[in-house]
């Protein structure tokens, strides 16, 4: 089979032992990526058509309406920018997530964010789940009258696993009807909202003091929160150019419609749990729809989470097979949903930045600046070749990401109010970049 290492129009021959369909780790050929610019726009538009998307929306509810939207708007499409330039990675290789961080932290180094990258979907994926059946079980009272939250839990994990196992040519056409109805759905909800709480009374509402660094942070979170995923599915776009737009547009525009819209029902209901208020204030008929996007929302969210998770073990186990390594997680995250998530939520968000923020501010920078977008796919699979470094760990790109990390945690404790994400994010770009420079100078 002849693969390909693509550096912006360069195309040029190389030869593996081992393709694809014997391992996820391996670059996906050109007839496997079958997914169109609309195809990855309604993939990370389901993403983005998600509980924790709206109930966050609601947390801006302090700092008012009006700044509240100019805020989610620069902040989705900031984190949405860096997201998509991630995607690109895979788009231009055809390789996954975790395989597009050997060349800077080495093939052993990316195990270590492999392994941190699975232990936080897994987490997702149970919060994610616990919340579905939550809306499920309140759907199931409201019509019903019945509880059955166990029962939805399980039912919400053997979808979301399946979904998973379905690969690209299962997401194209599930996301094509599922997040179609959604966006159908969901601007059916909006209408109901804004007839009963327009523009005017929605600016009325009072801010009560939030600061915007702290405003800007939670709404490029969840967008950049996606970027160690990005290149798992990007992979499969039939060019990189659409798959950067697609993904840009796809979760930038549909996570700032969400954060708003969760924004509006917070200043017009006064609460923030989106459970709680659609079936509280809504009535029954607006209730019923509103839950029924929660729950199938959280289902076009969750198997991404599952499939990623699973990508991060096959980069470290590269014989686990991607239908094996799916239920293994899908499981996991099912039975973790029983544990009380909720709670955790905001710092949950705060820790995947801390961790990732620094990790593709140097992943980003050296593909695009330092290497202008040309990595030698078969080093990324060869012992002791150039991504290799220092026993297959790259010592000087851990030391700067333990320096983004602590940057990350220090503006979060000490400047609570600039945020903490776009401080960390440039600093360590910044300090992985003048290294780079010198290194390259000697």
């Amino acid at each position: 089979m002849q693969l390909y290492i693509i550096s912006r129009k360069t195309l040029s021959p190389v030869w593996f032992l081992r393709t694809y369909s014997e391992s996820a780790i391996y670059p996906v050929d050109r007839k496997d990526r079958v997914l169109t610019v609309a195809d990855v726009f309604l993939l990370w538009a389901g993403s983005a058509i998600a509980v924790d998307v709206w109930y966050s929306g609601g947390y801006l509810a302090p700092i008012g309406w009006v700044p509240g939207i100019l805020l989610v708007v620069l902040g989705s499409f900031l984190g949405s920018v860096i997201f998509a330039a991630a995607g690109v990675i895979g788009s231009d290789l055809g390789i996954p997530s975790m395989v597009s961080v050997r060349p800077t932290f080495g093939i052993r180094g990316s195990y270590l964010m492999s392994a941190l990258n699975y232990v936080t979907l897994v987490g997702w994926t149970a919060w994610m789940i616990a919340i579905n059946a939550s809306a499920a079980d309140q759907v199931g009272m409201m019509v019903f009258g019945r509880t059955g939250f166990p029962y939805w839990v399980a039912l919400c994990g053997i979808l979301c696993t399946a979904l998973a196992i379905f690969r690209a040519g299962g997401w194209k056409w599930f996301t094509r009807v599922s997040v179609t109805a959604l966006i159908i759905m969901t601007l059916a909800m909006n209408a109901l909202v804004f007839s009963n709480y327009g523009w005017g009374y929605l600016a009325s509402q009072p801010s009560w003091g939030m600061p915007p660094g702290v405003a800007l942070d939670l709404s490029l979170i969840i967008p950049l929160s996606w970027a160690p995923l990005a290149a798992d599915y990007n992979r499969f776009s039939k060019s990189s150019r659409g798959g950067f737009v697609g993904a840009l547009f796809g979760q930038g525009a549909v996570n700032s419609w969400f954060y708003i819209t969760g924004l509006a029902c917070a200043l017009s209901f006064g609460m923030y749990d989106p459970t709680v208020y659609v079936t509280q204030a809504g009535g029954l008929i607006f209730g019923v729809v509103a839950l029924f996007v929660i729950w199938f929302g959280t289902i076009t969210t969750t198997f991404l989470d599952i499939y990623s998770a699973n990508m991060s073990a096959i980069n470290i186990f590269p014989r686990l097979k991607e239908w094996q390594g799916s239920i293994i997680t899908g499981l996991a995250g099912t039975l973790i949903a029983f544990l009380p998530w909720l709670n955790a939520f905001v710092q949950f968000l705060y820790l995947i930045g801390a961790i990732f923020v620094p990790l593709f501010a140097i992943v980003v920078v050296d593909y695009f600046i330092v290497r202008r977008r040309r990595y030698s796919i078969e080093d990324l699979y060869k012992r002791s070749g150039a991504y290799w470094h220092t026993g297959g760990v790259s010592l000087e790109a851990i030391a700067v990401w333990v320096l983004g990390v602590a940057v990350y945690f220090a503006v979060q404790y000490l400047i609570p109010d600039l945020g903490a994400t776009l401080p960390s994010f440039i600093i360590t770009a910044l300090v992985y970049l003048a290294l780079s420079r010198f290194r390259s100078s000697q």
